[in-house]
C-alpha cells in the first residue's frame, strides 16, 4: 500500500518544511517522490547536511537524498531560476517531473508583480507567483508542455507581454515607470534559449506515468496556513491553497482509499513572519544559534519578525485544515523546529494548549534532519 505524507506549515511560512521533507525523504529515498502541490518557484526551503546548506526553490527538498520532484498543475516554474539552481546542484543529479499544465512564470509576470508590490506593499516576495496565477485565471496561458517548442514559447511571450502592457497602461505613470524599469535588463532571446537548455533537468509527465515507480509520496507544502488564499488575511495572502486541500484532492483522485496517510504539521517553537501583514501580538523572543537563519531583510519582504508562539493561532490553523481531511483516516504528527534556538521554550507547557491529538511529536535541535528527535508518541 503506498504511503502519502503531507507536510503543512501552521504559521506564516518559514517553519521548517524543507527540514521535515528532507527527514521524510531520508527514510526510504530510493522509492520516494516529492510532490509540490502548491506555491511554486518563489518558495525557499532550507536543507542542511554535514556537507552543504541550501535553500531549495525550484527543486524539492529531497534532492540531496536523490529523490526527484513532481510539480502538479497547481504550481509555477521559472526556467531561468531552474537553470541557475540546477547547475549549482548538478553533482546531486537533481530531477524534476512537470505536470503538462504546470504554469510557467515569465519576466513579465515578475516585473508586473514588483511594480504593483512597490506601490501596495502586501508582503509579496516579488517573484511573480501571484501574477502568474492571476494571468492563468484570465486564460493567458503558458504551460510546462510548451517549453520544448521554441515557436510556441515566443508566441506565448508575445501574448503575455501584450496582456501586461494593457494592464499597466491602465494603472498610471508611476506603475508604467516601475514596470519598464524592471524589464530594463531583460533579453527575450536569453529567456527563450533558457527554456530549451533546462531540458536536461526535467521531463513532462502525467502522474499516472510515475505512480507505480514509487511507494512513498511526500507532499511538500508551501508557505503556511496563515497565508492561505482562503484562511489568511486579505490582502496579505498568497494565491495558493497552503492547507492540505490540494494534496488531499490529489491523493483521493489517484489513490482512492488504497493508501496510508500521514500529516506532518510544522511550527517553529516561536512565531515568525517575513513580509508585510498582521502578526499575533505576543512577546519578542531572544534567540540563540540562529546565525544560519535563511530569512534576511530584503526589498520586498522587509524584516524577518519573530515573537513567542500563539497557541490560539495554531489551533485556528489546525481547525482550518481539518475540514479538508476530516472524513479520512489520517495519522497526525507535530514537528516543532528550532528548539535549540529558544532554551526557555517548554514543550510540556506548550502541548496541552493545542486542541489536537498527535500520533507523535517530533522536534529539531539544529538545522539538519539528524538533529530531529521523537519527543512523544501516541498523545491522546
Amino acid at each position: 500500500m503506498p504511503q502519502c505524507s503531507i507536510v503543512i506549515d501552521l504559521g506564516f511560512g518559514d517553519c521548517g518544511k524543507g527540514l521535515t521533507t528532507d527527514y521524510l525523504a531520508s527514510q526510504n529515498p530510493s522509492s520516494s517522490l516529492v510532490i509540490r502541490f502548491s506555491g511554486g518557484h518563489q518558495v525557499g526551503h532550507t536543507v542542511t547536511t554535514d556537507d552543504i546548506s541550501h535553500t531549495f526553490s525550484n527543486f524539492g527538498s529531497g534532492t540531496f537524498r536523490g529523490v526527484p520532484t513532481f510539480y502538479t498543475e497547481h504550481t509555477t516554474i521559472f526556467p531561468p531560476a531552474i537553470l541557475l539552481e540546477g547547475k549549482y546542484l548538478e553533482k546531486y543529479q537533481p530531477r524534476l517531473f512537470f505536470h503538462p499544465h504546470a504554469m510557467v512564470t515569465t519576466a513579465y509576470d515578475i516585473a508586473y508583480n514588483r511594480a504593483i508590490e512597490k506601490q501596495n506593499q502586501h508582503g509579496s516576495c516579488g517573484l511573480g507567483f501571484g501574477a502568474t496565477i492571476e494571468r492563468n485565471r484570465e486564460e493567458v496561458y503558458f504551460f510546462a508542455q510548451d517549453l520544448a517548442f521554441e515557436w510556441v514559447v515566443k508566441e506565448r511571450l508575445t501574448s503575455i507581454k501584450n496582456y501586461y502592457q494593457k494592464l499597466v497602461d491602465a494603472l498610471g505613470d508611476q506603475v508604467q515607470k516601475l514596470y519598464k524599469n524592471e524589464l530594463e535588463t531583460y533579453h527575450e532571446d536569453d529567456y527563450v534559449q533558457c527554456c530549451q537548455v533546462i531540458e536536461e533537468f526535467y521531463t513532462v509527465k502525467s502522474f499516472e506515468e510515475l505512480q507505480n515507480s514509487f511507494d512513498h509520496f511526500i507532499f511538500e507544502g508551501s508557505q503556511g496556513i496563515m497565508l492561505d488564499t482562503r484562511h489568511g488575511f486579505h490582502p496579505h495572502t498568497t494565491w495558493s491553497n497552503t492547507t492540505s486541500k490540494n494534496a488531499i484532492e490529489f491523493i483521493n483522485h489517484y489513490f482512492g482509499n488504497t493508501h496510508k496517510l500521514d500529516l506532518y504539521y510544522v511550527t517553529r517553537c516561536y512565531q515568525t513572519r517575513h513580509g508585510n501583514g498582521p502578526m499575533s501580538n505576543t512577546q519578542e523572543v531572544q534567540l540563540q544559534n540562529h546565525e544560519q537563519e535563511a530569512n534576511v531583510t530584503n526589498e520586498f519582504q522587509g524584516e524577518f519578525r519573530t515573537t513567542t508562539l500563539d497557541p490560539q493561532l495554531l489551533n485556528y490553523a489546525l481547525t482550518c485544515d481539518k475540514h479538508y481531511h476530516g472524513h479520512l483516516s489520517v495519522s497526525k504528527h507535530l514537528m516543532i523546529t528550532c528548539l535549540d534556538q529558544l532554551p526557555d521554550f517548554s514543550i510540556n507547557a506548550f502541548l496541552p494548549t493545542i486542541n489536537e491529538s498527535f500520533q507523535s511529536v517530533l522536534g529539531s535541535y539544529g538545522p539538519g534532519a539528524k538533529t530531529i528527535q521523537v519527543i512523544q508518541n501516541d498523545k491522546s
